[in-house]
């Protein structure tokens, strides 16, 4: 039988680090917001580690293929990502806003409301790189154009993930969900 290789169970160690820390914040986190706001920041940051664990042999290699393409997401995420935030929130209001800006209301989906898109192309963008990772390392070892090809595309989703989390992290929050709207 064959041992699995040291990035799966480096990934498997990150997996339990981040699960460990969700549950914490279940009952740590009294604002909804800054709880959910903290989950999708460590589960962008597990995804990275994920990344860097499975792809850390081929650096050098994906380098000049990852930057542009992260900086492409980045832009992307930017035009479509935070502009869709900024009008979903001038739309609903702050408080609205800040108890839905994670969910993906099927009502939205059925008026084609394109923030809601946005919201479900990220959710659908992390499952897939996440299967991919999982392809590319365990079915396909040392398979270099694969890591090449999952690390740009990785590269890109994670790109446009990185300026709706500064645009949920500009967003004042009270910690307690008794606080007044002022307060946010």
């Amino acid at each position: 039988m064959d041992q699995l290789p040291s990035s799966i169970i480096a990934t498997v160690a990150v997996l339990t680090i981040f699960l460990v820390f969700i549950t914490a914040l279940k009952y740590s986190a009294a604002s909804e917001f800054v709880r959910t706001r903290l989950m999708m920041t460590a589960f962008f940051c597990f995804i990275v580690s994920t990344l860097t664990i499975s792809f850390w042999n081929y650096t050098l290699v994906t380098l000049p293929f990852t930057v542009p393409s992260c900086l492409l997401g980045m832009a992307a995420g930017y035009i479509l990502g935070v502009r869709a935030a900024k009008q979903r929130l001038s739309a609903e209001g702050m408080v609205h806003y800040m108890q839905h800006f994670a969910h993906v209301h099927p009502t939205h989906i059925k008026n084609l409301t394109w923030w809601s898109l946005i919201n479900f192309y990220s959710v659908m963008g992390a499952l897939l790189l996440i299967n991919l990772i999982g392809f590319s390392t365990v079915i396909f070892r040392e398979a270099q154009n694969l890591a090449v090809a999952t690390s740009t595309v990785g590269a890109f989703l994670l790109g446009t993930i990185i300026p709706y989390l500064f645009h949920l992290w500009s967003i004042k929050a009270a910690q307690n969900t008794n606080s007044t709207t002022s307060d946010r």
